[in-house]
């Protein structure tokens, strides 16, 4: 079958775009009635939900609605409220485009700084607090889909998990913008929203049962990324005293500046916004939010943090590399089958993957190493499937060997303190709209059923077996958040690199990393200068129905 640059061309994108008015309330902590269900943060009163598995406490404000004149700006301080605000809902996901290769809707919501506490039963203080942000390329993807019960009570942790602006909302980056706010730059507006998530955690944690001195930042795909990008942030330093990285190589966390800033002018110019810098800002204020969700822009993943701002600096992968990032116990890890997606992001495009296809969009890639990459992935080795084939390369040179690699730097930074892992559960619960007859494996985002109840793909079983692998897992990563030392986990090592492969009823370190995702040979293939957008939409959690990274 001859393939057309024209049928190629959205292929490729989607691989690239996957690759103080009001009286002051009691102090933080204070209950009503001693009535469990009632806790008073710093901005009020809140009444959550009180069940056997715990208490949970749903769409706490933690910033001001970043609508009208705040969007586009840091996050603003809430305003305090007196009377009992309910806390026994999900706030609204923050404004996305629809994914329909993925199945998420359009939503057009712009007040969505919400967050949620869950907290294990009992009523001791000081528990470990483990904060969660969300996968989904950065575009999509919202905190009300993971039930966090589970792990609070398992791990005897609080657990929160939180929104924070996606796609322009949260990572445009214009002249006009940084004009306006030299302090922070512009582009870097979700990963504000982290930080005062995390800035809140402080105030407010004790007030829940938790120790504001002892928080685990985590995330997987475009969270775990954040999360890199919290390594590195100057304004994170001191929030959090341990990390947590799934599926997200610190080497993609970033994008230029100036690269940022054109796709900015190019986004600006889209939604018809013209004149000088500020008439440009003014005008982009002023259009609805279902208006700039239209708005389209060249380039794969136009949205993605930027490096070379107040608030980052330098880019998360060149700041672990050299050393200089905050040199905190870190759980790092990803999945055995990560590439799978792509796979399925191909023939979602209508492009079947075939000796014809295949070595065509291997060498559009990866340009003059595409026939080098497909002599080493040739499908002969995986009974002549050419989707496994193409599966296999992408997962190892999109993740597996960048996780290592990044893996190999934090532990030569903090020797004795990152613990790494592989997910390998093949027969794990499919969350994805996976082809007919194409098994996803340990696919990307397949971790997440095992650690929370993920609400967006509807009931979730496991066997027996992947039972007692989940309860090993929120052992593990509970452990880790209370001590930064989980029990029967040798540390990692820069070499030889030994993650702990977790497999139902098969936990052991896995010596044949290296061998096994041909990290040697993609240590020789060139990459291009920017990697972020290579990492984009379709990576996320699990079945992305809300997300990718």
């Amino acid at each position: 079958m001859a393939i057309t640059r024209r049928l190629l061309a959205p292929v490729l994108l989607a691989l690239v775009t996957l690759l103080a008015s009001a009286a002051l309330p009691a102090r933080a902590g204070a209950r009503g009635s001693g009535d469990p269900a009632v806790v008073t943060t710093d901005a009020g009163p809140v009444r959550g939900v009180l069940t056997d598995r715990g208490r949970s406490f749903l769409g706490i404000p933690f910033a001001a609605p970043p609508v009208g004149q705040l969007r586009w700006r840091p996050p603003g301080p809430v305003t305090p409220w007196t009377a009992v605000r309910d806390a026994g809902h999900f706030a609204g996901a923050c404004a996305q485009q629809a994914r329909p290769v993925l199945g998420t809707a359009e939503v057009t919501n712009e007040d969505c700084l919400y967050l949620n506490v869950f907290t294990p039963p009992g009523d001791s203080a000081g528990k470990p607090v483990l904060v969660w942000f969300h996968g989904g390329s950065f575009v999509s993807g919202t905190a009300a889909h993971y039930d966090a019960s589970r792990l609070a009570r398992a791990g005897g942790l609080v657990v929160i998990t939180a929104n924070y602006r996606l796609g322009a909302f949260g990572f445009l980056a214009h002249p006009g913008l940084t004009a306006e706010a030299p302090g922070s730059g512009s582009g870097d507006y979700g990963l504000l929203d982290q930080q005062a998530v995390l800035r809140w955690i402080r105030a407010n944690a004790a007030a829940f049962g938790g120790d504001p001195a002892n928080v685990t930042a985590a995330g997987q795909s475009a969270g775990g990324l954040s999360v890199c990008g919290h390594l590195a942030a100057p304004g994170s330093r001191g929030l959090f005293a341990r990390a947590v990285i799934q599926s997200a190589p610190c080497g993609v966390a970033a994008r230029p500046a100036a690269e940022a800033a054109s796709t900015g002018t190019s986004f600006a110019r889209g939604a018809g916004c013209r004149g000088d810098a500020a008439e440009v800002v003014a005008c982009l204020r002023g259009k609805p939010a279902a208006e700039l969700l239209k708005v389209k822009v060249s380039g794969a993943s136009p949205w993605w943090p930027v490096s070379g701002t107040p608030v980052l600096p330098v880019p998360p992968g060149q700041a672990i590399a050299a050393g200089a990032h905050a040199r905190v116990p870190v759980l790092v890890g990803s999945a055995l089958d990560e590439g799978t997606i792509g796979t399925l992001i191909v023939e979602s495009a209508g492009v079947r993957l075939n000796a014809v296809t295949y070595p065509i969009l291997l060498s559009t890639l990866f340009k003059r190493d595409g026939l080098r990459v497909a002599a080493q992935y040739p499908a002969s080795r995986f009974g002549n499937d050419h989707r496994r084939a193409f599966a296999t390369a992408f997962g190892d040179y999109l993740v597996s060997c960048p996780t290592q690699e990044a893996a190999r730097q934090l532990a030569a930074a903090t020797p004795g303190r990152v613990f790494a892992y592989e997910f390998a559960d093949r027969s794990a619960p499919v969350l994805y709209p996976a082809p007919s007859g194409f098994p996803l494996g340990a696919y990307h985002g397949s971790e997440i059923p095992y650690l929370f109840d993920y609400l967006a793909a509807g009931e979730v079983r496991l066997d027996p077996a992947q039972t007692r692998l989940s309860q090993t897992m929120t052992g593990l990563w509970s452990r880790f958040a209370a001590t930064g030392d989980p029990a029967d986990w040798p540390p990692t090592q820069a070499d030889p690199y030994v993650p702990l492969s977790l497999a139902p009823d098969a936990v052991a370190p896995r010596t044949d990393y290296d061998s096994g995702h041909q990290c040697p040979f993609w240590a020789t293939v060139a990459r291009p200068t920017s990697q972020g957008p290579l990492l984009a939409a379709g990576f996320g959690a699990s079945r992305s129905v809300p997300e990718g990274p």
